[in-house]
């Protein structure tokens, strides 16, 4: 999330969204329907999404799987009517985090090249961009419409765990147990938040994965062997009332919850602090 105000990032962005939708191309994955039950497949590769270019409208169970070499996310971002990409992208290089009428609606948190992650979110009728934030590279938007056909909601999971996303703090109304897990992720606020898991490798630190992560997210090089792998998360919403909700499985081990929102200032101008500066980084241990 932080990467919005990189400048460079930006810039080859809307590079890479001049011209028309099509300019990004087609594949056999864009096209593939979804499966029976409505789920929505994203797949990520180094430089552009594979992914149905039409959904239906409601709670839509997503499942994000990373095939690059890189982590990646795949956050839905709605353009309001008669919004471009290549608008959307210039207002965000000249420091506006959030373009005027565009809204976040959440998605797939940071992933590890190899892992895959299910969200359950609600989307509404209208034009989206999926798109990845993360500094280290630059993939284009994949365009996504949605519609009111008529499809009833997909059908929420049973939690395991409720997660509450606080002014500047995780909460777990219970232990998060190894296996296959559904975590409810809720937004209390009152500002936004998104939440990004990663597993420790051993002898990391929270400041290990810290200090990586901001060279990461700047495209710098890394100053130290790489300290977690991106295990997947749930990207921010401007609805924080909305009810999300994530399916991984957790083996035994140490995990960070982190929220990399960028702090509002004054100017919008300027380094920028994260909510995980101010505390919004939890150690999470799960047993065997």
């Amino acid at each position: 999330m932080c990467a919005r105000a990189m400048g460079w990032v930006i810039v080859l962005l809307i590079s890479a969204l001049s011209g028309s939708v099509g300019a990004f191309g087609a594949s056999r994955a864009d096209v593939l329907a979804p499966a029976s039950d409505s789920t929505i497949r994203i797949i990520a590769t180094d430089g552009r999404y594979h992914a149905p270019r039409r959904v239906s409208a409601g709670l839509r169970h997503f499942v994000f799987e990373n095939q690059g070499t890189h982590q990646h996310e795949a956050m839905l971002i709605k353009l309001p009517q008669g919004m471009t990409p290549k608008a959307y992208f210039e207002a965000v290089k000249s420091g506006n985090d959030f373009s005027a009428g565009a809204l976040d609606y959440s998605g797939a948190g940071l992933t590890a090249p190899g892992e895959s992650v299910e969200v359950w979110l609600r989307v509404d009728p209208g034009n989206y961009m999926v798109v990845c934030w993360n500094g280290k590279h630059v993939s284009p938007a994949h365009m996504l419409k949605v519609v009111d056909d008529g499809m009833v909601d997909d059908a929420a999971p049973r939690e395991d765990a409720v997660l509450s996303m606080l002014d500047y703090r995780f909460e777990f109304d219970r232990a998060i147990e190894k296996g296959r897990r559904v975590i409810r992720v809720e937004t209390p606020g009152p500002s936004m938040h998104e939440v990004d898991i990663f597993k420790l490798r051993a002898g990391a630190t929270l400041a290990d994965l810290e200090r990586w992560y901001k060279e990461e997210d700047h495209g710098q090089p890394h100053s130290q062997p790489t300290p977690a792998d991106a295990m997947g998360g749930m990207s921010d919403s401007h609805d924080i009332h909305r009810v999300r909700w994530l399916r991984r499985t957790f083996a035994p081990g140490r995990y960070v919850f982190i929220c990399h929102m960028p702090m509002p200032t004054a100017d919008n101008k300027g380094p920028k602090l994260s909510h995980a500066d101010v505390g919004m980084i939890t150690e999470v241990v799960i047993a065997p």
